[in-house]
């Protein structure tokens, strides 16, 4: 079958075209993921979504080259998406935990700071509120990473998960804190 024909097929929603591709990419996909990205289980989610992606919309799919280029230029673009929005992450998350840390700031406790120990043991309460508030396992995620300083990894081999979903439950965790306590820390 030339590559024309089998971009025909896809185009067609042939599903033995794109079980075809599949088995005939999809190892050499996650390969070339991981060497970009550096984790595993991220990898085969990335290219796992593209092999959805192409399933779901491959009679719309514009394929110029070949099957071969889309799909690696297609897992290229995501991992460069996932490690941008990695990058932006993690520096929302150093400014939280900056913020949340930063002692002279958020916990100047004295008979000389009344009004201040007030602020700060409400912004304690409402903290506490909005982790009580977390999903179940948003929470516990959180909790292995705040208060028993396992890494992202680390929490994702102790609850047999991947990085990937600890990420995306730390990131939903982080924005309920950041719009709960807007009003105490507006840096947020």
């Amino acid at each position: 079958m030339t590559e024309q024909e089998l971009i025909r097929q896809i185009n067609r929603g042939d599903e033995n075209a794109v079980n075809m591709v599949f088995f005939k990419y999809y190892e050499r996909l996650c390969l070339y993921a991981e060497s970009i990205i550096k984790d595993h289980q991220v990898a085969e989610e990335i290219v796992e979504d593209i092999f959805i992606y192409l399933w779901c919309n491959a009679k719309s799919i514009k394929i110029h080259v070949s099957v071969k280029n889309y799909l690696f230029r297609s897992t290229h673009n995501n991992c460069i998406k996932y490690l941008n929005k990695l990058k932006t992450d993690n520096k929302r998350i150093e400014q939280f935990n900056y913020m949340l840390k930063d002692n002279e700031i958020l916990q100047p406790n004295s008979a000389a700071y009344p009004v201040s120990n007030l602020i700060n043991k409400e912004l304690e309460d409402k903290a506490e509120e909005i982790l009580a508030s977390l999903p179940e396992q948003c929470k516990k995620i959180y909790s292995l990473n705040r208060f028993e300083n396992l890494s992202y990894s680390g929490i994702a081999k102790k609850l047999n998960i991947s990085v990937g979903t600890v990420k995306k439950q730390m990131s939903r965790a982080f924005n309920k804190f950041r719009e709960g306590l807007k009003e105490y820390l507006p840096l947020l």
